[in-house]
């Protein structure tokens, strides 16, 4: 096997590696979210921090073993996706690689979505916050408006888009 179809297939599993630990990582502060567990938010948000960070150095050796492989195989290193690398390889290297490759893209595409699902329960948390505050200070007057006079309704104090 090519030297760089090896490495490109040993980067793509530690890809997926850390991608299934950043998964974890997620998952696990969906449920710190759950139970508002602040703390352990902030320190599971650093531990992606650092993983994301491992996550772009990876990224960088896949790119740089893809050109390689590109360029010892005679594919345009313009095109060195993993599918037209696999296009210019022997059968069972090709499977290999996209084999690697579909891994990377499965463990993308869960992270998505839990990250999205966390979006959504931060903002809902947001949003709840936000009416509580709205609700406890309806009755409070010691707003006023630029003429003056008090205010009617309540000002936000949060913004669930934020």
């Amino acid at each position: 096997m090519n030297p760089a179809l090896s490495q490109l297939i040993a980067v793509l599993r530690a890809q997926a590696d850390s991608l299934e630990q950043a998964l974890n990582l997620t998952e696990r502060q969906t449920d710190a979210i759950v139970r508002r567990e602040l703390d352990r938010i902030n320190e599971l948000s650093r531990s992606l921090e650092v993983e994301v960070v491992e996550g772009r150095k990876l990224e960088e050796r896949r790119h740089g073993f893809a050109a390689e492989l590109a360029a010892a195989i005679g594919v345009d290193v313009g095109d060195s996706t993993l599918s037209a690398l696999a296009a210019a390889l022997p059968r069972q290297e090709a499977n290999a690689l996209l084999k690697a490759g579909e891994t990377v893209i499965r463990a993308v595409e869960q992270l998505a979505r839990r990250s999205v699902a966390n979006r959504q329960l931060l903002e809902h948390e947001l949003a709840v916050i936000d009416q509580v505050m709205r609700i406890a200070h309806r009755g409070d007057r010691s707003t006023y408006s630029g003429g003056g006079t008090y205010h009617d309704s309540p000002i936000a104090i949060l913004d669930a888009r934020a």
